[in-house]
């Protein structure tokens, strides 16, 4: 990992947490179901704007009773909802529009731990064979080479030997879970609230490129 060390300011965190196929009769790769992302902005400290999507898996359509208990994504749901490629377009309009791709260093993802970007995400655009997402080589492209393990920084942060989950992270801070564990925006919202306290206790996001 690198540090960044571009002249433009960080401005915005890009909060994301996938929420995946899973479960021990689970036939078939992860996919993602659920895909929701909270666009902050820390010059204003506020939600500038919200993507939200559940996803329809294509190789293991029926959802394990495992992952309907985890998560609270019904087979309904999945059901009624459009498949990755449709979602992957329309996630990607949604960066245009606030201008990531334009700004690409104003603006990094924050997610809670590595599997969503360095695993979940090239696995899903190899799935879904992609036009856009990775290189040749099948690595990410940017912006989604950069990225912010709150994990990380949190153990960092205050001085901790081990790193924490969400839910450690929250009870460190007095916090109180809010809304449902492993809902993806749910879980989205919760790692905003770190993020705050974590800024008000002096923290400064970090970009690194993966």
């Amino acid at each position: 990992m690198q540090v960044a060390t571009s002249g433009n300011p960080l401005r915005y965190l890009l909060i994301l947490d996938f929420e995946a196929t899973c479960g021990d009769n689970l036939k078939g790769p992860n996919e993602i179901i659920e895909f929701p992302t909270l666009l902050y902005d820390l010059e204003k400290d506020e939600v500038r704007a919200t993507f939200h999507e559940y996803v329809r898996p294509a190789i293991t359509p029926t959802l394990t009773a495992f992952c309907t208990k985890l998560t609270g994504i019904t087979q309904d749901t999945v059901d009624a909802a459009q498949p990755f490629p449709d979602v992957w377009s329309r996630f990607q309009e949604f960066l245009r529009s606030h201008g990531i791709y334009d700004a690409a260093e104003s603006a990094a993802f924050l997610t809670c731990g590595d599997w969503d970007l360095k695993t979940m995400l090239p696995r899903q655009l190899a799935l879904s064979e992609s036009e856009h997402g990775l290189d040749a080589s099948g690595n990410l492209v940017p912006p989604y080479t950069r990225w912010i393990n709150i994990k990380d920084a949190f153990r960092k942060q205050y001085g901790m030997r081990n790193q924490n989950d969400m839910l450690g992270m929250l009870r460190k801070l007095q916090l109180q879970l809010e809304g449902r564990h492993h809902s993806g925006i749910d879980d989205c919202k919760n790692i905003l609230r770190i993020v705050r306290k974590m800024r008000a206790d002096g923290w400064t996001p970090q970009v690194v490129s993966k």
